[in-house]
């Protein structure tokens, strides 16, 4: 039995009860143009869907949007959308940096929700938090007028950096001690431990921001090409910037080569394969297309770099 459901599709099969859909947006246009009135309402890091779906189900008339980096929480997440045979669900799996930057469109939310999210405390840990200035200012920016941007955390060192840089864009927001969520696993989890829990209200703020996907990719054409540079740019890495390049080996196939390669653009890692490939007139550098990335500026500047290290004389 399947299901083609928003822009994830669900496949059931009732022996196996096995469940796998496609999370990767490639083939939509983005960012999201939504031509409805229904009021859109977006969870980052839904874990099991509890929330997500218990919401949708109880408002049938609006949009329910899920953005969570873990294939496990998505996977069982999509399970409850199926057995409660939800219509108004759509589940994003990735990166909340990149997909809120990439999704949607300014003032298109009515409302976006984070519970509980991973505060990273270690100093170290920094880089991992997700509710840095420049991800605040991507998601203000989604919200309509009188949208609003909730954050429940139990940890008070990250509500302190969370407002700190809210603060520091000019963000407007309240903050106040709640009682733990009880709807949510861990608000139960810390409820039961006698931890406290705060919340952090956002409101809509025009920011100008610039996405990471682009619109096209390279193929380098080369007349000829130096064996010995590919294997040399086979370990090489490279930094413009805030993106960086790195490339991790190199695999000998029968129509040509392949480099593994790890782009980083502003935080956000994407691995993937560059093919350098005989033509009739010569080799072709290009993104091999048997596995999916987003065409973001570092992963166009990849696909440059290995065309201009490897040219022949």
């Amino acid at each position: 039995m399947e299901y083609t459901q928003n822009f994830t599709n669900f496949k059931v099969s009732k022996n196996t009860k096995c469940l796998k859909y496609i999370s990767f947006p490639e083939d939509l246009h983005l960012p999201l143009k939504f031509d409805d009135n229904k009021k859109r309402i977006v969870e980052i890091g839904f874990g099991n869907g509890e929330v997500m779906t218990r919401m949708a189900k109880s408002r049938s008339n609006d949009m329910f949007i899920g953005i969570e980096n873990s294939e496990i929480s998505c996977v069982k997440a999509a399970k409850r959308v199926l057995d409660m045979g939800l219509n108004n669900v759509m589940i994003f799996q990735g990166d909340a940096k990149f997909l809120v930057q990439e999704v949607f469109e300014p003032s298109s939310i009515d409302l976006m929700l984070s519970f509980y999210p991973i505060p990273w405390p270690k100093n170290s840990h920094e880089k991992r938090r997700l509710f840095s200035e420049e991800f605040l200012k991507n998601a203000l920016r989604t919200l309509k007028k009188d949208g609003k941007f909730l954050i429940v955390t139990d940890d008070e060192d990250h509500v302190e950096w969370i407002t700190d840089n809210a603060l520091k864009i000019g963000a407007i927001f309240s903050k106040r001690n709640v009682m733990p969520l009880k709807t949510t696993k861990y608000g139960r989890k810390w409820n039961e431990m006698g931890r406290k829990s705060w919340s952090i209200i956002m409101e809509s703020h025009e920011f100008s921001t610039s996405r990471m996907v682009i619109d096209w990719m390279p193929h380098v054409h080369l007349k000829d090409i130096s064996f010995e540079k590919i294997n040399e740019i086979a370990s090489k890495k490279f930094v413009e910037n805030e993106s960086i390049i790195q490339f991790k080996g190199v695999f000998k196939g029968d129509e040509g080569y392949l480099l593994k390669t790890i782009s980083v653009d502003d935080g956000f890692v994407q691995t993937y394969y560059i093919i350098v490939k005989k033509e009739k007139d010569g080799w072709l550098a290009r993104l091999d297309e048997g596995i999916k990335v987003f065409k973001t500026h570092a992963v166009k500047k990849s696909v440059e770099i290995v065309g201009n290290f490897i040219a022949g004389g």
